[in-house]
């Protein structure tokens, strides 16, 4: 072989090395994060590294100067400790959109954050949104996500990847059946062969439901509590069926003194309360069946009813739909991260779940 030929075979030796390693850093930086955008939380889940954002969907802003002072834990600490001067609030109220500018603001915070974690450039961005969103929030929504610089976006049912999340099979013909009870939505979905069939909503969610509690606590005990005092309240004494017999004892400001009182809350006294949201639920649910095909009833007499998300882990509600519906009804494991596992999962098998994708041109 020539000197020419020999340093011919090197360079192309070396060239192939080359786009080789340009590749493989085309891959790390164009890899694909996946969001799972609800009122009260934000999760981010970023190919080969798993969850690496899991914070509320809380902002503080300057009001004079619209200055973004914090984002997710430290905007929500910030809550009933600070001045007028800053209002600390989500710039997300599913299925409606509160504010563009804050919720780009807070996104670009969130993915800066994420990116410290694993670096990335023009990402495919897969998003868990609620099937009650408006379509002019997806768009406002995709239209940030863009400018954010993000490539290709892909768009999954909320419900869909709960359920994907939970570890059942979705893309067969059987129905499956899921209550996603959300902050601010909870919705009620059919699914076969990795589609959604139907779903039906109502907006007696998580945080209607604490309001209820406040303006009890305000009537009945003569007591102004905080929002996270009322979440404490319904984790540890909330239930929905009667054989439950906690307290919990909470501190909060006596409306005619306006000095702090304690006071031991009863689940008794409040479960009224959860009767009323309890009963909703289960007419979604029987809204949702007269919807749908016999073939499709017959599944979930026989699968079941998943129930996801964080207001699930109340005490009780399985059993009391089980009780009133005549059917099995189960809580997922993890239920309030099923959604964000089940968009990793996507991501993990993207080929497997393209049926189940909406498809959005990002920026190119």
């Amino acid at each position: 072989m020539s000197t020419d030929q020999e340093a011919g075979r090197i360079f192309m030796l070396e060239l192939i090395l080359m786009l080789n390693f340009f590749s493989k850093i085309n891959r790390n930086l164009n890899r694909t994060i996946g969001i799972d955008l609800g009122s009260s939380r934000t999760r981010v889940w970023a190919e080969s590294k798993g969850l690496i954002f899991n914070e509320p969907t809380m902002i503080a802003v300057e009001k004079s100067s619209k200055k973004v002072i914090a984002v997710g834990e430290q905007a929500e600490q910030m809550q009933g400790r600070i001045g007028k001067s800053v209002q600390v609030f989500s710039p997300v109220q599913a299925p409606k959109l509160i504010d563009e500018e804050m919720l780009k603001a807070f996104l670009r915070i969130v993915l800066a954050r994420a990116s410290e974690k694993v670096y990335f450039f023009s990402p495919t961005v897969l998003i868990s949104l609620s099937g009650s969103y408006y379509p002019s929030m997806v768009e406002v929504l995709i239209k940030i996500l863009t400018e954010l610089g993000a490539g290709e976006i892909l768009l999954v049912d909320q419900s869909l990847a709960a359920v994907i999340g939970s570890g059942v099979p979705v893309s067969d013909a059987t129905g499956s059946f899921v209550l996603q009870l959300g902050a601010n939505v909870v919705e009620a979905t059919s699914l076969s062969l990795g589609k959604v069939v139907n779903s039906v909503y109502s907006h007696q969610a998580g945080n209607s439901l604490k309001r209820e509690l406040q303006h009890w606590f305000s009537t009945e005990q003569k007591l102004k509590v905080s929002e996270k005092i009322t979440q404490q309240v319904l984790n540890k004494a909330g239930s929905f069926v009667s054989d439950h017999q906690p307290s919990v004892e909470i501190t909060g400001l006596d409306i005619k003194t306006g000095e702090p009182r304690e006071q031991r809350i009863l689940t008794e006294e409040i479960l009224p309360i959860f009767l009323n949201y309890g009963q909703t639920y289960y007419e979604l649910v029987k809204k949702l069946l007269s919807s749908v095909s016999p073939d499709l009833t017959v599944d979930i007499l026989d699968k079941g009813l998943l129930l996801s998300g964080g207001l699930s882990q109340v005490h009780g509600l399985d059993e009391y739909l089980t009780a009133n519906l005549k059917m099995p009804v189960f809580v997922v494991d993890e239920p309030d991260l099923t959604a964000i596992n089940g968009v990793g999962l996507i991501i993990d098998h993207l080929d497997e779940f393209k049926q189940s994708l909406c498809y959005q041109e990002g920026r190119v």
